[in-house]
């Protein structure tokens, strides 16, 4: 489906750029969210690669993509955000090849999956929202900052990190599981580190944001809020956001000069929905960037 009448007078009234020239990678990009931000990059003019664990789905969208966006490229790679090694070919692909990047959006993520682990041996929610990013992240840099041009990099995080907490005796809630509290640990653990190195990299080519979707009615989304709101999808379809206006904040974060670092998210109801604005920084993803990558170097010295 392509977008909306609504959302492309929304991009000329709010954005008004193109990116027709410029090259996007987009995790997690096959559905939801992913698929309708790499639509938005497209439909501003960006070829777009999406990168994704499940290839055959991510072809499927590419040639879903591709027929309607006939003007730019649309590609595929194979990305598993939750497996080091499958991060490791990725990142030795983009450098073998030379992928000219001018856009990284880290979308993929997951939620409620109790007992299950990386392939690595992490608990899954923490393992592949927080440790698997990190990974991807210091394993893309180098490159990224050797490129002769502005890099915009974008990690996404949740509103639930606003009631997180970070506690490294028991970092991956071994004692006592809770899904959403593991969830809501591992986006505020992706949005203190991503401060730090927005701050770290500040000056450089590399500019590093967060953006969150506030509550999407995607899977993910409703299954992250509550099993009885997700059976009210058709009621509260009205009031919360789908996944193509969540997508809307990555071309916000393209088409305005914000100061690296800087939280994008829904306007309405403390960020539940609405169109993207930018977000005040809580104290606590400001505070203890350091400690959590001492903490987290430690957690990977093997990889």
């Amino acid at each position: 489906m392509s977008l909306s009448d609504k959302t492309k007078k929304w991009l000329k009234c709010n954005t008004d750029i193109s990116l027709k020239g410029k090259t996007a990678v987009v995790t997690g990009a096959n559905s939801g969210i992913g698929y309708k931000t790499a639509e938005t990059l497209l439909y501003l003019g960006a070829d777009v690669i999406l990168a994704c664990r499940n290839s055959e789905k991510a072809e499927k969208a590419k040639n879903t993509l591709a027929a309607e966006y006939t003007k730019s490229n649309v590609s595929v790679m194979q990305l598993d955000i939750a497996d080091f090694s499958s991060i490791n070919s990725f990142s030795a692909e983009i450098d073998e090849k030379g992928v000219d990047i001018d856009i990284f959006v880290n979308n993929a993520g997951v939620f409620r999956h109790p007992g299950e682990k990386t392939k690595d041996g992490f608990e899954l929610v923490i393992g592949t929202n927080y440790l698997g990013v990190y990974y991807l992240t210091e394993k893309l840099f180098p490159y990224l900052s050797a490129l002769p041009h502005e890099v915009t990099y974008i990690n996404t995080v949740s509103l639930i990190h606003k009631f997180a907490t970070v506690e490294y005796n028991d970092f991956y809630y071994s004692k006592k599981y809770n899904s959403l509290s593991a969830y809501a640990r591992s986006k505020l653990c992706l949005a203190k580190y991503s401060y730090y190195k927005a701050k770290e990299y500040n000056g450089k080519n590399l500019k590093i944001f967060m953006n969150h979707p506030g509550i999407a009615l995607t899977p993910l989304g409703l299954n992250a809020v509550s099993h009885s709101i997700a059976k009210l999808q058709k009621v509260f379809g009205r009031v919360f956001n789908s996944a193509e206006k969540s997508s809307l904040s990555v071309a916000f974060i393209l088409s305005h000069k914000l100061p690296v670092g800087s939280i994008i998210g829904p306007d309405k109801f403390f960020g539940g929905w609405g169109y993207p604005k930018i977000n005040r920084i809580s104290r606590k993803v400001k505070s203890g960037g350091e400690e959590l990558i001492n903490f987290t170097e430690k957690e990977l010295k093997n990889f």
